[in-house]
């Protein structure tokens, strides 16, 4: 996503937070630092939640970028560079939904969602075929 210049805007409502990052590189150096130096310098009013999380991460890339946008990058990068301020340690994200689809510009989506109780506990066998 360029040259690693970039905006980030920060949006609540209620529990959830949205976080937009337009125009940045999604290399994963350079995101986490990126992220992490806009949520020290505008996230203070944003206490660290306990409890579990659901994060949602929609990538969006212009065409000729296609190819360089790891969903599973991207998704590292911002998850530690929220640890401290939306959460204490990303070990409380406990559903991860990371996506990347061509777009009409270079943006990064982050949907944080805190939830009530923990999942449930899911059978981890050949019935995972039927669900």
């Amino acid at each position: 996503m360029g040259s690693g210049r970039g905006h980030v805007r920060l949006i609540t409502q209620s529990d959830e937070v949205l976080i937009l990052i337009d125009g940045a590189t999604t290399q994963t150096r350079t995101l986490k630092k990126f992220v992490s130096a806009f949520m020290k310098e505008n996230a203070a009013s944003i206490r660290p939640w306990f409890g579990p999380f659901e994060v949602r991460i929609w990538t969006s890339v212009m065409a000729d970028k296609r190819g360089h946008h790891d969903v599973d990058n991207v998704a590292k990068a911002v998850l530690d560079s929220l640890s401290g301020y939306i959460w204490r340690d990303d070990r409380q994200v406990v559903r991860l939904v990371s996506e990347r689809f061509t777009g009409s510009a270079n943006r990064i989506a982050v949907r944080v969602t805190p939830l009530e109780d923990q999942l449930p506990e899911v059978p981890l066998d050949n019935s995972l075929f039927s669900a």
